[in-house]
Order: structure tokens, then sequence, then C-alpha cells
């Protein structure tokens, strides 16, 4: 056993890294190739030749793919061939080869390992351990146990040996433990730090195993070994902790360092970092930054600042990899304190951009999800990655966040441009090489120095690790650029060797000019001018300005480096902005003209350089103040949200000279060549991105099956689940995935009304709420006590994540948007020139992806975004909001996942329906990854080739940038712009640079910064605030890096001016950074006289308390919500002071306060009050600040908070006011700042557990609050008394004081004047005086009294007396007076009581039910049980099928069928058996074996005998150990000593197996058909193999019922598909009944019974008879205009009526309903015909009387008669229609003939064809003969009116007539056969002219 140490050294060093995550497949494989140029061995990841559709088809016809190249998992049978036949060397040999099958097994290609194979793995591997084998074999296997998590999974095995039934298998229990140890001992000596956590887990294990089994003396030595050597390991691991955080902290000895001399030249050294950079165990060769003396020379400070600027970038990805390496990257005790890790990272796709080609990526966010997007600062703009898909072992990429979207984050995409170490990338500013700017294209770049072509492309068949850090690596990049180029440094006297002998700037020096006067006047406001150099300046009164600021003045004018210093409100600013005023007066003295033109402005311009964007603004805006319009300012850094600088951009400059026609012919040049390359890179783009469209549109969309050619078989199953005819099964494959609902959403609070009350009540007492109790039981369908009790348990903690992740999903939806942290970085480090832009316009490319998501996709983010109804064929559904969101999450959240299924995977699913939702998108996502291979879309050539245009682009546009530089007068730069513009700044050759902030940015940034040209440096700061801040915190504090060249050189003792008269605060709040911090800081006297605080009784007060903080997760930041509600309540406080919101500002030190204030502000602080942390708001100040110091804990951790630098910014922002909140008694005890500060507060009284309040009105009355709650106490600003105060209008004011003046309120006591009649008026006192409202009692025009308002005429009042009113429907009901005669039936309520078909009374009343004529369904719960043995839950005896979930069960399977539906028999063996017999049928068929009734001879945990039979499951109770439950009786012989048992596995109720027998075998009484139920609880048995027989029968004959009442499921599908057919081609029905439609194709879609779709089928067919009516109504309205509109209305409301009634929830329906339906639509036809012959009878001048008569009877029996339209009524409305047309022919037409006069009339004009018959405007008869073509015009004889037409054209108010002969068109159009224009169409023709 002591082979381990042999293997360990043959094999070398245990390897660090884990084997890379996933399978190894999946995303693309492949680099982006051509058809025909894959590589060879590509396997998967081949290129189809051929378009998708070809590649669909073959899939569909599911073509056997080559499989010749997989390799099949191992079988136990070949592991027990191994085993037992091959020796211990020759197994390792045989596992260690690649070909093995063992990879493939140990990832469940074959399935999940069950026991048996564990076992079996287990003795091959024993056996494998015995041998010294080849070293790096049994590391391979052992890296394959590792990589598989193969041991969790023998855990488990061993953890179930002590429980085992199987004697045989718990014999062997000591060889399997033997064999497991064997395993851990030989992983703890190859791989420790990978295998300790696990290994430590079975240990744990094994001795509870061993103890189990009553101590196994053979396998505890080896226990005692492997126990020894995981000690041994955890040490080690330990040491290795300590070690990694030893190197953390930085290395010793750092003093030595400095002296000793560098091992190469760093100027060989290259920028990017290279693989030994991130894998060498040691440090890299660093010094400190000196900071108390002078440099050797150049190229010592140079190294030594290259050196430190570079490690800090590499260090944390060193560290990081190096920890992954160490502890492995999923170690959950550890956290990655450097980097942040991603898994399964692939690459998808390029994506080109106008500064190249870029890359879409996708990584799992399985591990990310709860982090919110928008606020972490993970993955921003810049950020540094590294991938590798070996653990960083020989391969790493490096690239940079390119394009940064919240939303593509939280699926997993991301793009980012990959970085290569181009030497030749970086412009050697050192050469004599000069940009040609007459030159354009490829000639404009420097020879020599040419960009060199993009490296290959990434393969993307890898699955990769990636990498983040926090660096913003294009800074480093260019300023370790310009490190590196660097041979000389302007004022170097002072920066490398600090010499304190300070020179005037060259241009000021006599050898340059004899005397050099400056003109003051812009400063002292008249004619002042200064010898610069001379003794005579101005007197700081003069000069406006103090003593120490007047010095700094003439410090920074009149020496070349000058310093200058200015504490918080000492004005450094104004300063540096006088500075700046003299020197732009002035230019002339510094400034060079142009060679080309001497007016134009300087080409030498001021450079300013400043640390943020904020800064640089401010100070911009300062000088646009004084600028005149000759100076031109040019802002080069983020985008501008400053609207007064906004101009002076880059950006905008650049776009004015491009529209301005004058601009030089060398810019028209450039810009012409500019367009030529965006012209070919357009090409190029369009090449490349051929395919990558649909790659990228594939991203945020569920595809189209048709688009992914899925296999033949799955797309049956699809096809089979919509209906026959319904080709599109997008919809299905959304329901498949979960992202449609297709049933309506169940209130399970309401399934409580099935239950039972006693079972209710008992559940409730359980504290379980009504919503789980209904949940439980909708689930599981049983009204039992224990089942359902026992269900919520196991699913509760299931439901309670479900609705919590709902929640916060709702949370962050409603939350507003706001300015995150993460974009305030993101501003900072991009410039203008940064932000992701095509070639082509955007919104072009906009549309196309969108058009293409549309065509591709079945469900896009937008369909649930923006869409309410989703339309596909015509058939709409539509989801719910709940839905929505729903569906939002799980569509994110399953795109964002990678893993997809294997080929044997994927090949072993039969039914596609049976899968989880989890393998369901796994499959899915395995369809879509097959898709995406097909799109290996570009060459490495093209993509070269776009690099190379985009090259040239970029050195195109700095010659136009270079242009307008160089013609500014001020050139104003961010420290990022400076170094990313460093090429461009060089040549501007500015002689004076002005660093504002420069006390916050690294030495290093500015020195690239500054051009070799510079002669006069001014740096102004304040090293006491804000320092640098270096990735590193270690090279930080021991290398001095956060030492900035203006702090580094005030302590090498440079000449410097310190400004030391604040203007700001007042003295309480200057006094806490006084003397601590600066020791002569002076109060100007503006500060003394400051206004005292309102409502507070101190300026400055510090609350403290101990209530602990919050942390969060993914970063470091806090939060802290005592803080948050306490500084909240201060702030509304305070605003009711008086103050205004902007006067107050809230600082926070950690930005998770910062989001947890936004996120409880309210809406009214928000608007105007501002939160920000306190980095953000240096340099800025307010009146009144609210400081918010987070940090308070059990471990005695303040951070950052220690920090000298941020407590002297976060105290001195405050004008009036400082009020902080923090535990003060832990930041004393770890700051010793924080201590003398607490000591000052406590010598002032300002600080304790409580803020004092003092009320404004009543100074006496003080108020302590201690938290957020105490502020209650003073609701209104005030304190707790009556304000008391007499009111202008004489009352006394009854608010709670407050400190606001009553010009506002309003006082709300009754008025009380007394007005003209008499009585008092009741208003508010504020309001004006109306008329009189007090109630009255007057006698109105109806004769009734009623109270009334005084000022109202009795005239004017409607009555609300009741009063009988009779109803047409000869009901009467009670109504108010005023509303007698203006009701009619509709407003009747009297109940109807009539029976119905099935003899229950009706529940309607005489509205509802139509009075009489359509019934309301009816309304009687059935309460029967169904077959099923639930009760029925419908209305009425109709019983449909249970709607339930099916409850049958058996010993393998639930049936996932509704319970009404026919459950589907088991297929399974059947599982009965023992040693005596077996049965060999099928679970569902009969069993061929009787019961065996010997006793089962199994011992019991407990070690007793078992009382259970032979091939039963073993009874839980012991006749010994329970012998009390055991004897209970029940049937009468449970006391038997020989007594055997058998246990319901339903219920586990146990009992004796005779009496069981007989209850099982008895027959129901009568020919009723149940279920078998536990004789004690009543619970359905369902799983008892030794009853199968007769659960199976009454399953047979429960499912012949089923099935009968079911229906015939294919029928029925058929029958749905017919109707969705006709809701397709009937689309003028829509627009009469689209929301009725809507809901019956909803009802559709839910699935329903066939039974119940008869009821859907029934209410469509009625919906089509009142369609067809309803045509009939507009046809009759189009045709006449004398219809009566009276009855027309009549005749909808009935229309309206009908409609409701049809679309009342059904599940069947009845006779009676059929027959009064059709009666009502007898009705309605005859009460058309009735409206038709009404308007031709009024427009008889003569009538019949008898006709007369029978109009009246028609109008009577169809309008006016309230009561079912039955025989007797139909009889008499036929004799009045038959009397009437007998009596007067006529009116059967508009003609006023008969019909066989008509046909005499038509017979005897002989015409041909039909056709020939005309009417004119006004309805009247006549012919055209010949061809039917009207060619001559004419007047009608009756009206008068124009007939005919010319040129065969008929008049347009002319129409065919239809009443002669029925004819549509004219003869002469059927004639020539030609398009008819309708005459509507040609009536419109003719009135706009054509005519």
């Amino acid at each position: 056993m002591n082979n381990f140490q042999g293997w360990a050294a043959a094999r070398g060093p245990a390897p660090r890294g884990r084997v890379p995550r996933g399978r190894g497949r999946g995303g693309i494989r492949g680099n982006f190739r051509r058809p025909g140029n894959q590589a060879p061995g590509a396997g998967r990841g081949r290129v189809y030749q051929g378009n998708a559709h070809e590649y669909g088809n073959r899939n569909e016809n599911m073509q056997p793919r080559d499989r010749g190249d997989q390799i099949r998992p191992m079988g136990y049978k070949r592991l027990e061939d191994l085993e037992q036949n091959e020796s211990s060397q020759d197994i390792i040999i045989t596992l260690g080869n690649d070909r093995s099958g063992l990879e493939q097994l140990l990832r469940g290609d074959r399935g999940k390992l069950d026991d048996g194979m564990v076992q079996m793995l287990l003795k091959v591997f024993g056996k494998m351990l015995e041998a010294d084998g080849p070293g790096n074999y049994l590391s391979h296997v052992l890296c394959l146990i590792t990589k598989y998590d193969f041991v969790t999974r023998l855990t488990q095995f061993l953890y179930g040996l002590p429980t085992e039934q199987s004697v045989m298998r718990r014999e062997k229990a000591p060889i399997h433990l033997t064999n497991a140890l064997k395993l851990a001992k030989a992983l703890l000596a190859v791989m420790p730090s990978e295998s300790e956590k696990t290994v430590s887990m079975m240990m744990c294990i094994v001795k509870t195993v061993m103890e189990g089994l009553g101590g196994i003396l053979e396998v505890q030595p080896v226990y005692n070994d492997v126990n020894e050597i995981l000690g041994g390991v955890g040490e080690e691991m330990k040491k290795k902790r300590e070690k990694h955080k030893r190197r953390k902290a930085g290395l010793d000895g750092v003093k030595e360092l400095s002296q000793l001399e560098p091992p190469d030249d760093f100027r060989q050294i290259p920028v990017f970092p290279q693989l030994q950079d991130i894998q060498v165990d040691s440090q890299p060769f660093i010094r400190p930054n000196l900071i108390s003396g002078a440099y050797r020379g150049i190229d010592h400070y140079l190294d030594v600042q290259y050196r430190l600027l570079r490690e800090d970038f590499i260090r944390p990805l060193r560290d990081g990899i190096n920890e992954i390496r160490e502890f492995g990257d999923s170690d959950a005790k550890h956290r990655f304190e450097n980097v942040k890790v991603y898994h399964d990272v692939r690459v998808l796709f390029p994506k080109a951009d106008d500064k190249g080609v870029l890359h879409r990526i996708q990584f799992s966010t399985e591990n990310f999800g709860n982090i919110r997007w928008q606020n972490t600062k993970r993955l921003l703009f810049g950020n540094l990655l590294c991938f590798s898909s070996d653990m960083f072992q020989r391969e790493v990429l490096f690239a940079v966040v390119a394009d940064r979207k919240p939303e593509d984050l939280e699926v997993g995409n991301l793009t980012v441009a990959f970085v290569y170490d181009d030497e030749g990338e970086e412009e050697n500013l050192d050469s004599d090489d000069e940009i040609d700017e007459d030159a354009v294209g490829a000639e404009a770049i420097p020879r020599g120095r040419r960009p060199a072509a993009a490296r290959s492309l990434i393969d993307m068949r890898k699955v990769y690790t990636m990498v983040e850090t926090d660096a913003y690596f294009e800074a480093y990049r260019h300023v370790l650029a310009g490190l590196r180029d660097t041979a000389s440094l302007p004022l170097e006297r002072y920066i490398v060797s600090c010499e304190p002998d300070m020179h005037a700037p060259a241009y000021l020096r006599p050898g340059t000019r004899a005397r050099v006067e400056y003109d003051f006047s812009s400063i002292t406001g008249q004619k002042t001018k200064v010898d610069v150099l001379g003794y005579q300046w101005p007197s700081s009164d003069e000069l406006s300005l103090n003593q120490s600021q007047a010095e700094g003045l003439k410090l920074a004018l009149t020496h070349e480096l000058a310093i200058l210093q200015g504490p918080p409100g000492t004005g450094k600013t104004h300063v540096g902005l006088e500075i700046m005023k003299i020197l732009l007066k002035n230019k002339a003295v510094w400034a060079q003209p142009r060679a080309d033109a001497p007016n134009a402005p300087s080409s030498r311009p001021i450079l300013v350089v400043c640390y943020t964007n904020h800064a640089l603004d401010q100070f911009l805006e300062g000088i646009a103040k004084f600028s005149s319009n000759e100076s031109v300012i040019v802002r080069v850094g983020g985008r501008c949200k400053n609207e007064v600088t906004k101009q002076f951009s880059l950006y905008e400059i650049r776009q004015k000279r491009r529209k301005n026609p004058d601009r030089s012919q060398g810019t028209k040049a450039t810009r012409k060549a500019i367009w030529d390359l965006r012209d070919q890179m357009k090409t190029r783009q369009h090449e490349i991105s051929v395919n990558v469209n649909q790659l990228e549109a594939s991203l945020r969309i569920i595809q189209k099956l048709s688009n992914l050619g899925i296999p033949i078989q799955f797309k049956r199953q699809f096809q089979d689940a919509c209906a026959p005819g319904n080709i599109d099964v997008d919809e299905e494959l959304l329901s498949w995935l979960g992202l449609k609902a297709k049933t309506k959403e169940v209130v399970y609070h309401e399934e409580i009304g099935n239950l039972q009350p006693y079972t209710l009540m008992f559940l409730r007492s359980l504290q379980h709420t009504d919503e789980e109790i209904g949940r439980a039981f909708y689930e599981i369908g049983e009204d039992n006590l224990h089942t359902l009790h026992a269900h919520i348990l196991a699913h509760k903690e299931e439901w309670m994540k479900y609705n919590n992740e709902t929640r916060v999903e709702e949370l962050v939806e409603e939350e507003e948007d706001m300015k995150e942290e993460a974009d305030m970085v993101q501003q900072q480090r991009m410039l203008d020139s940064d932000e992701f832009r095509r070639i082509a316009p955007a919104k072009n490319t906009e549309d196309e992806m969108k058009q293409l998501m549309e065509k591709m996709g079945a469900m896009t983010f937008d369909d649930i975004h923006h869409k309410d109804v989703l339309q596909e064929n015509g058939d709409g559904w539509q989801q719910t909001s709940k839905d929505k969101k729903k569906s939002k999450r799980m569509l994110r959240k399953q795109l964002s996942k990678t893993s997809i299924m294997t080929d044997e995977e994927e090949h072993s699913v039969y039914n596609i329906y049976e899968l989880p939702i989890e393998e369901r998108w796994r499959l899915y996502r395995t369809w879509v990854n097959r898709w995406r291979e097909q799109f290996l879309v570009a060459s490495d050539s093209q993509i070269i080739e776009y690099n190379r245009l985009a090259a040239q682009l970029a050195q195109l546009r700095r010659l136009e940038d270079a242009e307008i530089l160089q013609g500014a007068d001020v050139v104003a730069v961010t420290t990022t712009g400076a170094a990313k513009y460093r090429d461009l700044i060089y040549k501007l050759k500015s002689k004076i640079v002005v660093v504002e902030e420069a006390a916050e940015v690294l030495e290093a940034h500015i020195v690239t910064a500054m051009p070799k040209s510079t002669e006069h440096l001014i740096l102004i700061g304040d090293h006491q605030q804000l320092k640098p801040s270096p990735t590193v915190y270690a090279l930080a504090k021991q290398f001095n890096m956060d030492t900035s060249l203006f702090e580094r050189l005030m302590k090498v003792h440079i000449p410097h001016v310190t400004l030391n008269i604040q203007h700001r605060m007042r003295p309480e709040i200057a006094d806490l950074i006084r003397p601590r911090i600066y020791k002569d800081l002076q109060d100007h006297e503006s500060v003394l006289y400051r206004d005292e605080i309102t409502g507070v009784a101190k300026p400055v007060f510090f609350i403290s308390h101990d209530v602990h903080e919050d942390n969060l997760r993914d970063g470091r930041t806090k939060q802290n919500l005592h803080e948050v509600d306490f500084l909240i309540a201060l702030c509304d406080y305070l605003l009711k002071q008086g103050y205004e919101p902007e006067q107050i500002t809230i600082l926070v030190m950690y930005t998770g306060q910062l989001f947890a204030f936004r996120n409880a502000m309210p809406q009214k602080l928000r608007r105007g009050v501002r939160v920000t942390a306190v980095d953000n708001f240096q340099g800025e100040e307010n009146d009144i600040i609210l400081l918010s110091l987070v940090r308070s804990n059990d471990k005695a951790s303040i951070g950052f908070l220690a920090t000298e630098n941020r407590i002297c910014v976060a105290l001195s922002r405050a004008r009036l006011a400082l009020y902080c909140i923090g535990n003060m008694d832990l930041l004393s005890t770890k700051s010793s700042m924080w201590h003398q500060i607490l000591g000052h507060l406590e010598n002032a009284d300002s600080v304790g557990e409580s803020l004092t309040l003092q009320c404004k009105n009543h100074p006496d009355r003080l108020t302590p609050v201690k938290t957020a709650l105490d502020f209650k106490n003073v609701p209104e600003g005030g304190c707790g008394q009556q304000c008391q105060m007499r009111l202008e209008c004489g009352h006394v004011c009854r608010r709670l004081c407050h400190p606001d003046d009553h010009s506002k309120n309003k006082c709300t006591k009754p008025c009380e004047k007394l007005l003209e009649c008499g009585h008092r008026c009741s208003r508010p006192c504020y309001a004006a005086c109306t008329a009189c409202v007090k109630m009255v009692t007057k006698l109105l025009r109806c004769g009734h009294e009623q109270k009334v308002r005084c000022s109202e005429s009795p005239v004017d009042v409607s009555c609300q007396a009741k009063v009988e009113e009779h109803l047409p429907c000869g009901h009467s009901i009670k109504v108010e007076c005023a509303k007698s005669g203006k009701v009619d039936q509709t407003n009747c309520t009297e109940k109807c009581n009539s029976f119905l078909e099935c003899d229950h009374a009706c529940k309607g009343n005489c509205v509802k039910c139509y009075q009489g004529r359509l019934h309301m369904p009816c309304a009687k719960s059935c309460g029967r049980t169904l077959i099923c043995g639930h009760k029925c839950t419908s209305k009425c005896s109709s019983c449909p099928p249970c709607e339930r979930k099916c409850q049958t069960q058996c010993v393998h399977s639930k049936c996932a069928n509704k319970c009404g539906q026919p459950c589907t028999p088991c297929k399974e063996k059947c599982s009965w058996q023992c040693k005596h017999r077996e049965c060999t049928m099928l679970c569902s068929e009969p069993c061929n074996r009787e019961p065996c009734n010997e006793p089962c001879e199994k011992n019991l945990k407990c070690g007793h005998p078992c009382i259970g039979l032979c091939g039963e499951p073993c009874p839980n109770l012991c006749r010994i150990c329970d012998e009390e439950k055991v004897t209970e009786i029940f049937f009468g012989d449970e006391e038997e000593p020989d007594a055997r048992f058998v246990q319901l596995m339903d219920c586990k109720h146990v009992f004796t197996y005779e009496n069981l027998d007989q209850w099982m075998n008895q027959k129901e009484d009568g020919n009723a058909i149940k279920m078998k139920e536990c004789p004690r609880c009543k619970t359905t048995v369902w799983k008892s193999t030794r009853y199968g027989n007769i659960i199976n029968k009454l399953l047979d004959s429960v499912n012949k019922v089923k099935e009968k009442q079911w229906g015939d499921a294919m029928l029925a599908n058929e029958s749905r598909g017919q109707l969705r057919d006709e809701f397709r081609k009937d689309q003028i029905m829509k627009k009469y009944h689209a929301l009725e439609l809507k809901g019956i194709l909803e009802k559709l879609e839910a699935r329903p019974s066939p039974g119940k779709l008869v009821a859907i089928e029934k209410a469509f067919r009625r919906l089509q008879s009142l369609y067809n009516l309803e045509q009939a109504r507009d046809k009759l309205k189009a045709g006449d205009e004398t219809i009566p509109r009276k009855y027309l209305s009549a005749f909808d409301n009935d229309i309206k009526m009908m409609t409701k009634w049809v679309m009342l929830e059904r599940s069947q329906t009845s006779e009676q309903e059929d027959e009064n339906f059709q009666n009502e639509i007898s009705r309605l036809k005859h009460v058309l015909e009735y409206i038709k012959l009404f308007a031709r009878w009024t427009q008889q001048s003569d009538p019949d009387l008898e006709v007369t008569g029978h109009i009246q009877i028609l109008r009577q029996k169809l309008l006016e008669t309230f009561r079912p339209y039955n025989a007797a009524i139909k009889a008499t409305v036929a004799k009045s229609f038959k009397r009437i047309y007998e009596k007067a022919p006529g009116l059967m037409s508009t003609l006023g003939i008969s019909e066989a006069e008509k046909k005499m009339i038509c017979n005897a004009m002989g015409f041909a064809a039909k056709g020939h018959w005309f009417e004119c405007p006004k309805g009247h008869v006549y012919a055209i003969g010949d061809c039917g073509g009207a060619t001559t015009t004419a007047k009608c004889p009756e009206c008068g009116s124009r007939i005919g037409g010319e040129r065969h054209q008929l008049d347009p108010y002319n129409r065919v007539s239809e009443v002669m002969d029925g004819a549509r068109r004219s003869a002469y159009d059927e004639d020539m056969d030609r398009n008819h224009i309708p005459q509507e169409m040609l009536r419109d023709l003719h009135q706009e002219g054509f005519f």
C-alpha cells in the first residue's frame, strides 16, 4: 500500500487544475470556415454543405450520422471480465486508454449509475490499485473519477449498506469499504487539493457505516491510514491558504528591493501578459515607488513605474488563476478574491464593428441567479478577460469587454474584443515617422509601424473557462506602451532627480526673451501689466484673492513645475481657473502661431488633464465663462451630458466640420478616403454577416420547429398533439416548453370547498394555509388527511420558492430606472469613439434583425414584453400579466443555460411529453446546437481583411482629429482619453500642461500624458483627500503605488503652496478635520456667520448605533438598512423645515448602500435629494450632508472607513450642517483618526445614540430620535403640541406644531356665516360661501314630499319615492317616482322559478331568462360521486369527466392524464416475485401466480425478524419493538404469536393477511364499481402487488366507464380541428363576434373532453345562426333607407341578449335549450320579415284596414309579447303574414306586384340573360335592352331622376336591380367577362372627378 509515493513520483507534480467542465461538445465547434475547408477529424463540428433547408431535411428523415468515431460506454459484463480475468496492471492500462469507454460510463451516457454498477466499478478500482502501474495511465483514471464526481455517488452507495436488504451485498460490505478506502488513499496521494473535500465527506459516511454494521475489524487499519493521510492533506491545504494570504499581502523585504538591479531590460517585457506571467508561483521583480528620495536615473524611474503598473493588472489574474488551480473552481468554501469565474463559455460568432471584428460569446448563468446585472460591476466595458480550454495550462486567450447590455448578460451573452500582443500596434513616438496629413488610405499609416493583421480566429469548437479581472485594460495598455517607448522625460530634474531648485518655464526665461509682461486685466478688472518674473506683483486684494491663493497663483505662473494643494473649500479650482484666465489672455507669450496661418489659433494648446468627466466638465465650464469667442476649446472624454461643455466635445466639433463645405482640401481628401473605406467595410461586413444574423437572432427567440429540422419521430409527436389538419406546431412547441399556459389558472384556495369539514379544520390547525391545502388537494385529488399533510410538507418549500421568485421578478420590473454605479464606471472609461457602432445604419440593422427574429421565431422577448396577443396563422391566444412574467422569467433562465443532451441521451428519449421541463429544455437546446453547426460562416481571410480596413479607418480618423486638436487653444482630456489619444497629444507639442485632481491620478498616467515639448507643468489637487486607486491593495500599501506624483514631489520638498483659508464649512464642521488632517486650515469670515440649522439642536451630530450591516451577494459592498431608514426620515424632517431638496445630499460609503437608499426612498425625495457615493462627490459641496457609514459587525471590520483620505472627503462636504450615522464605538477602536474625531465630538457633546430635534416654534421642546420610528413623534416637523396660532380668519390652527408659515394653510373649520335664507354656511372656512346646502322638506310636483337642499327648487328635484311600475313582461317592480314610465322589461328582477328539463327550478330572473324564452343553465350543484371516487363539481346532473389529476398509480409510475380520461396501462414487467413464485406478466395484466403465504426470512433494521410475508414489502413495524402497535386489535387475530401481516404501501397501515385478503375479495353491493380502500383510513389502495389482480380488474371496469364518458378522442380531435379550420376560413364572422370567437378558441386550446367539446361546438353553431341573422339585417338596412330604426334597435338588443346567453359556461347542453334557441331564431327571422313588410306598408297611400289589423297583430306577437315563442304564437304569425300577402300582393316586393306578375313581365321582355333590369336612385325599376350596357341617359318617368349611362358605364347613382331576376351584375359585364366594378366604387370615382 506504499505505492502511492511511487505513482506520484512517476507522474510528476500533481495537477492543480481541474479537468475543464462540460462535455467538450455543444456550442459551435470549429472555426468559421467555408464548406470544404473543414479540417479533418472535426467530428460533430464538421461543416454540412448546403443550406439550412437541406440540413433540416437530412435530420427530418433521420439519416444516421457517421458514428464511427463515437465511443460506447463500458458495460457491466466488460467490467466483470476485467475484474475476473485481467491483472491489476492490465486493468490500469485498459481503463487509462482514452477509448476504453470509462469516461462515457462515468459521465452518464448510459444513464445514472445504479448500485450494481457502482459495486462493480468499486471492485475493478480496488483490484487496479493493487498494482504499481504506469503513473500517467493511473493519473488519467483518477482524473476521470474526480471529474465526474464518482466519489459522491460512491458515498451514496456506502450510506445505504447498513439498510441493504440484499444479504449478499451486506456480507460484502467490508470488501466494499476496503476498496473505497483504497480509492480515497490514491486520490489523496495523487490529487490532494482536488479530492480533499469529497474524500472528507466520504470518510464521515464510512465511519457511520462501520458503526452501523457493528464494527468491521479488517477495515479499521485502512480507515486509520486514510484518515491520517487526510489530516496531513488538510494541514497542507491550510498552509497553502495561509501562503496565499501572505502572497496577497505582498512580499517581505520591500525596502531592500529598491536597492536591487533589475534582472532584465523592462523595454523587452511585453505589455501583454504572457503564459508564464500567470503560471509562476514566485513574484516577478518589482521595486517600490520611491517617496523619500531621488531615482538614480531615467531608466531606474521608468523601470519602477513600468513594472509596478504591469504587475497591478497582472497580479489579480495570476493570483486568481493560482487559486483556481489550488482549490478548484467550484469550491464553495473558498471565495475567489481576485477574479470572477465563468464556466461553459462558448464563442458563438463574429460581430463587425467599425473598429474591427468583435465576437459574441455565451457563458452559463446558472450560478448567477440573484445578480442584478444593471447594478453589478461585473463585465464592465474594458474589463480584462482571460480564456482557457485547459484550465490555463497551455492555452490562454485575452479579450476585453466591448459592448455591455444588461438584458444580454441576463441570458449569458456578451460581446468581447479579443486582443493580441502586437508590438507594431503602438506607434513609435520617439521615431521621426510623422503622419503625412495629405496621404490617405493605407499610406497614411507610418511605415515601419503599421498594425499587424489580426491573429487567426478563435476555435469555436472548444468550451472555455473565462476569468475576469476588474482591470481596465485599455488604460494600462496605452500607458505601459508610453512608458516603454519613452527615452527621456520633460522636467526630469524634478520628477526623477527631485531637485528642489526650481526654474521658471523655458518660454519665460531671459535667454528666450528679454522681459515678459503679463496682462492681468482679466482678474484685476483694470489694465495691469506685470513683469511675471519680477518682484512687483499685485497684492492679493488687487487680485481678489486671499494671501495663500495669491501665492499659489504666482507659483503656478513662475515655476516650471508648480504644485498647488487645496484643502476642502479653499478654492483650488477657482485659483486654477484664474491661472487659465491669465494664460489665455497672454497666449502670445507661450503660443506658437501656425506657419500656414499666423492669425489662426495656437498650434500648441494648453493641455488640461482631469481624472473624471465630472471634474473635466466643471473646469471647462469655468473656462467657458471667461474665454473669448476666439478661443478654441476641445474636450476629449466620455459622452458629455453637460450642455455648456457639450459644444466643446471632439465628437460635436468633428460633426460640425463634416457639414462645413469650406473645410480644407486635406480634410476633404481624408473624408473621401474614410467613406471609401466604409464602403469596403460594408461589403466585407455583409460577407461576414451572411449567416451571423441568424445566429444572433437565435439568441433571443424560441425557434420554429420547421427551422430546426428535428428528428422525424419527435416531429410526429408534436403533430399528433395538434389537431388534424393543423400544420403549425410552433404553438405546441411553446406549450411543451412551458411558455404558453393552455389551461385556466387554478385558484387553489377555492379547492378547499371539496374537502370534508373535519379534514380542513385539522389541516388548518397544523398551520397550513388554505392556499397550500387547496393546492395539495388539486395535485393529488384525495380527501385523505395524512396524504394531504405529507404532500404539503414535501412540496411547501418548492411552492414558497416559486412564489418568492415571482415576487422578486415583479419588484425588479416595477423598479424605476436609475443611474447605476456600473454605468458611472463605464462613462468614466468610455470615450465617444468607444461606443459600439455598426458600419451599416443602426436603424436598418435593427429592422432587419427584428424581421429575421419574427421570421425565425415561434416566440421572442418582444412577444412577452410588448404584445398582449400573439398571432400565428390567424389564431389568437392571450397571456395574463402573471403568465407573461412567468414566461419571461423562464425564457430568460433557459436561454442562458448551456447544457444539452448527448446523442445517447437524445436517442433514449421515447416520449418527449414524459420528460420533465428541465430535460425538455436540454433537448430543445440540443436541436438548436445542431442547427447552429451549419453556420460556420466566415473565413480567416475575410476577418483579417476586415480588421485591416478597420485599422486604416482608425488611422484616417486620427488624422481628422489631429487637425481639430492642433487648431485649439485648450485641449481638455480625462486621464483615460490622454492614454488612448497619447499619439495625438504628443504631436500637439503643448508647452503647458495643467492637471486638475492631480493627487488622484497614478504617476505613470501623468508622465505619459506629458508631451516631450512640455515646459510648464501645473499640478492642482489635494493628496489628503482622495488618492490613486491601484487594483492591487498590496502594491498600494507596500510599494507606495497609491502615492501620486503630486504627493511624492511634496514629500521630497519640491516647492509648493498650500491654500489655507476655507470658504465652505461652518467652524464646527471644519473642526472635524483640523488639526488632525490640516494643521493650518483657517476659516474665512464668511463662514462664521452661517445660518443656524432649523429643526435640529446642533449643526453637527454623529448618531452612534450597533445595528449590524447586511452583506450583499456579488461583491464586497455592504448595506445597513437601519441607517437607510433613519436618514430617509431625517431628510423628510429637514424638508418639512423648509429646506429645498437640492440643499440636501446623502453620502454613502458603499455602493450597496446607494441602491438601498434608491430602492427605499419615496418619490418626492428622489426628485431633488441627491444620493451618491463619497468617492463620486469629491470636489463638490452642499448645505446639508447626511452621511451613512454603514459598517457595523461582530468581526470588528471597518474596511476602507479607516482610510484617512476618505474620512477627509466625507467630513468636509457640508456648508451648514453635517449629520452622520454609524457604529462610532467600532470605528474609534479600529482607527486612530476616528478615535480622535470621537474624542472631539464627545467634548463638543455632538455624539450620542439619539439626535436631538428642536422645535422651531417652541425652542424649549426637544425631541430625541434614535430610530426612524421616533420621527413619528414629530409628524409635521415641529413638536407634539398643537399649533394654536390664530389665523387670518380668526380661527385657531388645528394642525400639530409645524415649522412652515400659515400662508399656504387652509382653515378647515366650518364657515358659520349667516346666509340670506337664515341658515349658516356649512362649507370649510377657506372656501367661498355658496348656495345653502342645508336639507329641508319640500313638496314636489308629483305630490310627494322629500328632503332637498334649501337652495334647490322643487321643480328641478328628482323624486326618490318608491312607486309600483307595471312592466311589459307582466311583472311589477318598485322604482323611483322620477323613473316611472322610463323602465321596461330589462329592469325586471322577478325570479323565474320555472322548472327546467332536469326538474330543477330555474335560478334566473325575468331579465336573465329573457322573459322565460331562454333560461339560464341549471346552477344546482351535482355533488354525485364519480366513478373515480371524486365528487362531481359540475352543475346539475351532467357529470362531465373529472378534470382533476388522475390518482391511479402502481409501484412503477403514476398516470399523467386527467382523472376522467382513460388511463394508459402500465407496460412495465410485474414486480411481484419471491424465491417461491414469480409473475411473468406485465404490471397491468392479470398475474399468473398465486400469493405466497410463507413467512418473510429477512431481518428488520432493528435486527428482529420481519412479521411480513415472503415477496411482500416488509412492514415497518416490529413484533418486539412495536408490540403495542402490532397487537392493536382491529380484525381480532392480531395478538396471535404466529400472525403474519401485510402493509398497504399507500397509507402504511398494517393488517393480518388472512383478514385483509378477505376484505379485498369482498364484492361491492349491487353493481357499484369502486376501488378498494384501506379498512382503517379509507385511503384508496393502488400500490399492492399482492392484490394486483383485484386492483387491475377494478381499474379495467373503471376505464371502460371512463372511455364511455370521455368519448372517442380521435373523433374529438378531428372535430376540434374542423372547428379551428372554420375559424380561419370565416374571417367576416370575426368582425361581428371577435371576443366570443376568441373565448371559444381558448376553450378549444385547453383540450376539453369529447363531451365538453360538444357544448363548445354547439355554442359556435349558435353564434353562426346569430351571425346569419345579423348579415340579413345589414343587407336589409343597406337596401332600403325607409326601414324603421326603432324596430331594428329592438332586433339588435335581442341579438345582444342571445349572444350573452350563448356564451354562458356550460359543460353540456339540453334539448330544452336547443328548442328554446331555435324558437327565438324563428322569431327573429319573422321580425326581419315584419320590418321589411312594415316599411312597404307605410309607403302605401291607402292601406287596407284588414292588412293594417294584421300588421298590428304581427307587431304585438313579434315585438311586444314577452313569453316563449310557442307553436300557437307561430301559427298566429304565419296566418297574419299569409292573409296580408293575399290581400295586398304588392307588399311582397318593392315593385308592388306579385311574383306571378313579375315572371310574366320578364318572359314578355324576352331577355336572353339576367342583368337587364336596373333601378334609379330612388328605387324605380327600368330595363336596358340589346347587350344590357348603358349607352345613353334619360329621366325616370316616376321621379325624374337620371337613368342609364354612357359608353356602357351605368350612371354611378343607378344600380342593378335584383328584385326582378336576381342578377347582381349587368348583362354587359357578364358578356364582356371583364372585371366588375361595384356601383358603390363607381359612385365614389364619379364624385372624385374620374367620370
